[in-house]
This record gives structure tokens, sequence and C-alpha cells, in this order.
């Protein structure tokens, strides 16, 4: 691949990038602010263009008074704060347009002018079917708050915020691949099965986050470390077959979630540790595992702060610490692209006798 083509493609991957972490934060605030549900039916092509009349906002108004969010939780709302929970579900399903778009024509264009290695071909033929898979499936996910009780399946809510990062990182991963390669990598089996076991704790966290988010579970027992005054409520795991408190019962969903974060945390420090005590890195690695640390300890006390205060700042927090689990996602992921694929260099000691030889 020549310099020119490359450009282009680290171009068009990093606007991919961008524009899933710019839809990250709205589909975030579209979340916080029940304004997910105020648009009932899906036009992919016909829904481009919002309500402008008057007897087009009250078409659209008409049709969310049908629904089971109107009758049981706004009714009597006005035409005026109908708008304002409209804005921003038309924008963030106008965004997943865009994200789209910017997955597919680019992709179309050096295909067709033969630009893409082998690998390169089907990794974005991936990336195009993750974005149509993702549209589906928030539909799919919208649907199931359209029926008699007016809250989304937090189970489809996690399945659309992990296909979000499933872009986003290959997408990221791509964007690494081209990426001039350091000469004095430092390749090791140990070490990178290290971080994929953190970067796969790292994924389980973030549909646990989803979990928590769509339950509304981070609204109770705002204390940390403990919850109010025990470190296990008797309210906790009271479900029976057991196996539903993981993933049904929304206080177990919070225990599990801030415990969880403190393993990760913990795992990540460690790993963190293990890296600079025990392989000679570059410093491409270095600068890279830095920031996983960096963002690691940047997330956990975000946690903390949104179990504290998510009554008082109820959309700015989650949304920060859904983003920054987004930047921690990409740091892990360079780290680990970073490790490659080689296994020489093991360690300090082995890179020391190497240099003498």
């Amino acid at each position: 691949m020549n310099d020119k083509d490359r450009k282009s493609q680290v171009i068009w991957l990093r606007c991919v990038c961008l524009s899933v972490v710019a839809i990250l934060i709205v589909g975030g605030v579209t979340r916080l602010t029940g304004s997910g549900l105020s648009m009932v039916d899906w036009r992919p092509i016909a829904g481009i263009l919002p309500p402008i009349t008057e007897s087009q906002w009250n078409e659209v108004f008409e049709m969310y008074k049908g629904s089971p969010e109107y009758k049981k939780v706004n009714a009597g709302m006005s035409m005026e704060a109908f708008k304002e929970i409209f804005f921003w579900e038309y924008l963030h399903r106008i965004m997943g347009r865009i994200v789209g778009l910017l997955c597919l024509l680019p992709y179309l264009w050096f295909l067709f002018r033969k630009k893409l290695t082998g690998s390169f071909r089907l990794k974005g033929l991936i990336l195009v079917l993750l974005v149509g898979a993702q549209g589906l499936m928030g539909w799919y996910m919208v649907q199931s708050g359209l029926v008699s009780n007016p809250e989304v399946s937090h189970y489809r809510l996690a399945a659309h915020l992990s296909l979000a990062f499933t872009v986003f990182g290959l997408g990221w991963w791509m964007l690494q691949d081209l990426q001039p390669a350091s000469k004095d990598s430092v390749g090791t089996g140990r070490l990178k099965l290290f971080a994929l076991s953190v970067l796969g704790l790292l994924c389980l966290q973030i549909v646990y986050g989803a979990f928590t988010s769509g339950m509304k579970a981070g609204y109770g027992f705002n204390t940390f470390p403990m919850m109010e005054e025990k470190w296990v409520p008797e309210a906790l795991f009271g479900m029976s077959p057991f196996w539903k408190n993981l993933v049904a019962d929304r206080f177990s969903v919070q225990f599990i979630h801030r415990w969880m974060g403190t393993i990760l945390a913990l795992a990540t420090l460690g790993m963190g540790w293990y890296s600079f005590k025990s392989f000679a890195l570059n410093e491409s690695q270095k600068s890279r595992l830095r920031w996983v640390l960096g963002l690691v300890v940047t997330q956990f006390l975000l946690g903390v702060a949104t179990i504290l205060l998510i009554i008082d700042f109820p959309i700015l927090l989650p949304v920060v610490h859904q983003l920054v689990a987004l930047f921690l996602f990409a740091s892990l992921l360079a780290f680990i692209h970073s490790l490659g694929k080689r296994t020489g260099n093991l360690s300090k000691a082995h890179g020391v006798a190497a240099a003498n030889a």
C-alpha cells in the first residue's frame, strides 16, 4: 500500500471512530433524558427529515400519545416538552445513519479502486455489516419499550451498546494496522494473554454497566464501598433460581458492577506492574500502557463518583463514565496491538543477554 492510500484509509477509519464516539455521547444523553421512546416508528429512509410544519408535529405527537410511555409516564406532556425529547432521539438516529454511511461509502470506494488488501476487504465488510446490525438492534431495543411496560429491555440495551463498542473496536484495530510498526516491539504470549484477560473483564464490565443503566440500578445504594451500612445487603441475591440474580435483580447487578470495576482496576494496575517489571517494552508500548493505567484509575474514580453523586448529576456523570470506558477500551486495544505476534524478547534479562551476545 502506498502512502497516499494509507493516509486516505487512516482518515476514513478516524472518521468512523470519531463518529462512534459522538453517537455514544448522544446515545447516552438520549437514554438518560428519557428520550429513546419518543419516536415510535422506524423509517430508515423517509425518517431522515424531521417534522417541520405544525401538522407534521401534531401527527408524530399523536403517535407518541398512543404509546405506553405517554400513557403511563408522560400523560399530559406539552408539545414543547415532547419536542425536547424528540430532538435527542431524532439526532441519535440521524447520527446512526451518518456512521453507516461513513463505513459503507468509503469502503465501496476503496473496494472499487482496488485499494484494499485481502484482510482489509474482509475487515471492512465486517465493519459495514456490524453497523447494519447495530441499526437493527437499535430498533429491536426500542420495540421492547413500546409494549405494556415502557422500559427498554436491559438485555437489548447491553447488546446495542456492545455492538457500538465492537464497531469502534474493529475500526480502531484496523487503524492500528495502518500505523508503522516499531522495529523494537516486544511480543510475548504471557503478557498478551494477561492483557487479553483484562480486555475480556472490561467487556464484561461494560455489559454490566448497560445492565445497571437499563434497570436504573444506579439510583439505589448511593454509598461506597459499602451499600448503605452493609457490605452485602440482605435484599441482594434473593431471586430463585440463583442465576437470575446475576442478570435480572437490579441491586445485585449494581453490586456485581461496582466490585467487578474494583477487580478490573486492580487487575489492570497489576498488569502494568508486571509489564514494567518483567518486560523490556519499547517507548511506544510504555506510552500506550501508561494511557491504560491512567484511564483505568480515572474510570474507577468516575464510577465511585457516579454512585455517590448520580442524584445530583444524573446525566453528566453517567455520560462521562461511559465515554471514558470507551477510551479505556481503545487504549487497551492499542496496547494489545502493539504487542504483536512475535514471542521474542520475552524479558528484560533475555533482552540484555541478546544485547551482550
